[in-house]
Parts: C-alpha cells; structure tokens; sequence
C-alpha cells in the first residue's frame, strides 16, 4: 500500500479520518459481544490433526482465504456491495462505477493483498454433529478441549484477539452499512472520480475500503452455522506488515499459509479434554488418543465419548 497519497488535496486528510472512524465502529461493535468465556473450548480434527497437536504442542492459525470453505468472507463482502449500490442507487454515475471498480478488485485478487488474517476456530459446544461432520472425520475424529481462558491468555499479543462470531444479518449489515456510510461521508468519491485520478490511486482507495471491511466481516457468519457456537483466534497484519513465520502446507494441488500457536509453550495444562467422535470405534478411538497423549507426557488428559448416536456412510 502507498505510504503517500498526493495524487488530490484532502485526501489523505479524509482516508485517515475514515480509519479514525471505522476503527471506532469495530471496536464499538466488540463492545457489545459477549465477555464471558466458555469454561471449555473445542478444537475439531481428525486422527492426524490429533497426533500432529499432541505432539508439536501447537495448532495452526489459517490464511482466511486458504480456508477449506471461504465462503464467510465472500458472504460478508457480497453483503458490503450490496449495501454500497443501495446507497449509490440514485447518485452520480461516477460513484456506480466506483461499485463496479470494487467488485472487479474483489475478483482479481486485490482484497487478499489488503491484509493479512490468521484464524483458528473453536467451539463451546464439544459434541456436534455438524461439527463432526464437517471437521472431524465424519464423526471418526476427535474434539480437543482446551481451558479457554488459560488459552486465551496464552494468545494475547498485540497482533491477536478471541471473540464469539456472530449469526445474524442484520447485524452484519448495520455494521457494514455505518462503514460503508463513513467512508463516503470522509471520502469525495465523485470528486475524486472527476479528477481522472490512476489505477494506483484507485487501488488505494478500495484496498482502505476493504480492510474495514473485510475486517467487520470477520466477526460474523450465516445463521445456518449457528450451531456451532465459534470462539475465534484471530491474528490481524497489515498490508505492509509482513507476518512473522508464516508456513506452507499442500493441499490440493495448492500452497496453504499458516502461522503456528504454540499453546503448550505459553499455556501449557490448557488441554484437559479429548472427546471421541460419535463414529469412531470407541476401543480403538481412545486407544490411539491415550498413545498420543502418553508420547507427549499428558496421560492426565481425559478422553471422553461423544453421546451422539451416529453412524458415518
């Protein structure tokens, strides 16, 4: 991103009073989520995940557009550029055009430039079917339970934070609406698209646009993932910030980024339960988990079963 915008008077003066303004709105919005933590947070994986925790003493903070289903992040920003048309509906078509401009920004790529995220997710429910389902094997895996506020005392830097999500619309588009709302009030969009301003100023303008964004929309997710009561770790870098250690991993025919929480190195007891999925042969489930646990000197860790009645197809 540009350090230096002088490409039109006042409006560096007005992109700055924009960040001034929706970093408010955010923190306004965490204000209002709840403060008090699940006593137990659980972390759903498979056999492997379960081994490769145990033993390294570390899970994995996710790039959110590496994610398995990014489809949270398109459905916050789709709401943003439906908001924004709304709202230019009946203005200048220099500020329609703008719209236009920002959805072709999210399409090739500009909105994975304009900062860096890194989540893990963790629910307060420990025995889900969905959650099994989609994160733990189809119910063969494992859910890790972890004291969520030694957990989360161990994560605090000044890069990270934890929260609830939340599954509701209409708080989403408030939320993006009051965004949305101060950027055109701080920022002369037509008279700065009357100007003929370049294709790097402009890139400036929706890089600062989407950050907020994008960064609103990470606190939330459709209704129909309520169920599983996520407890996020987030880790938030700049775009001129480069995260420190970052890693590689393969997935299909792709290259994943990762940053790694050392939780048993700054939270170390955390774990205090693993509960079995509801497919898995219980003898064996329990079995492998009491090996990994004894190979990582944590034999005091519970194992558990989950009382769901399921069978995986």
């Amino acid at each position: 991103m540009r350090s230096e915008r002088s490409y039109l008077p006042d409006v560096q003066h007005g992109l700055d009073r924009f960040r001034g303004e929706a970093k408010q709105i955010i923190d306004s919005f965490v204000s209002t989520l709840p403060k008090e933590l699940p006593p137990i947070i659980y972390h759903y994986t498979n056999d492997v995940g379960l081994r490769g925790i145990l033993e390294s003493g570390k899970v994995w903070l996710t790039d959110i557009f590496k994610l398995n289903d990014p489809s949270e992040v398109h459905h916050g920003l789709s709401h943003a550029i439906g908001i924004l048309r709304r709202k230019v509906e009946n203005g200048p078509p220099q500020t329609k055009k703008f719209v236009g401009g920002l959805e072709a920004f999210f399409r090739q790529g500009g909105v994975e430039k304009a900062a860096h995220f890194f989540i893990c997710s963790f629910s307060s429910c420990g025995d889900d079917l969905g959650q099994w389902r989609a994160y733990g094997d189809n119910g063969r895996g494992y859910a890790l339970g972890f004291d969520a506020n030694v957990l989360e005392n161990g994560l605090r830097t000044p890069n990270a934070e934890a929260f609830y999500l939340t599954y509701d619309d209409n708080k989403l588009d408030a939320l993006l609406g009051q965004i949305v709302e101060s950027y055109r009030s701080a920022v002369n969009l037509d008279l700065i698209l009357r100007s003929g301003v370049g294709a790097h100023e402009m890139a400036d303008l929706y890089t600062w646009l989407t950050v907020y964004l994008l960064r609103a929309a990470l606190f939330f997710k459709h209704a129909a993932y309520a169920t599983e009561k996520e407890y996020r770790f987030l880790e938030s870098y700049g775009a001129d910030a480069q995260p420190p250690d970052v890693k590689l991993r393969a997935r299909s025919y792709s290259l994943v980024e990762y940053r790694e929480f050392d939780w048993r190195g700054v939270a170390a007891g955390a774990l205090k339960r693993i509960v079995a999925g509801p497919a898995a042969d219980h003898q064996e489930a329990a079995r492998f988990a009491t090996d990994c646990l004894r190979s990582c000197n944590a034999e005091s860790v519970v194992i558990i079963r989950s009382g769901i009645p399921y069978r995986a197809v």
